[in-house]
């Protein structure tokens, strides 16, 4: 086999990889788990027996994938993807702390103005 063919298998083999990870991934928000790992229960007073991470579908949809000759890179462009992948720090600002106040008062049933 010459460097050509060999080339040629590599991209093939990397495009099904591509092909299976991206419905892999898109499996996952059924499951809601990475693979067989489940994700952590939601918390939300609001929206308890709901889908995670399924609120609008955006992070579920922004998944893509780029393949170079010898590697295939899942990504999304979604600011919150990283949170959402690696865990983190998010800073509370005054704004997310009146919405947040606003959406357990309304969860409560005495939201009134």
């Amino acid at each position: 086999m010459n460097d050509s063919s060999l080339d040629r298998v590599v991209r093939i083999i990397l495009k099904d990889i591509a092909v299976g990870l991206t419905h892999e991934f898109d499996k996952n928000f059924s499951r809601q788990a990475f693979f067989s790992k489940a994700w952590a229960r939601r918390k939300s007073p609001i929206r308890p027996g709901r889908a995670i991470l399924t609120d609008t579908g955006g992070l579920r949809r922004s998944l893509r994938h780029e393949s170079t000759a010898n590697s295939v890179t899942f990504m999304s462009d979604l600011p919150y993807a990283a949170i959402h992948n690696e865990g983190g720090r998010i800073r509370v600002t005054p704004r997310m702390k009146r919405f947040f106040w606003a959406k357990m008062y309304e969860a409560q049933g005495r939201f009134n103005f």
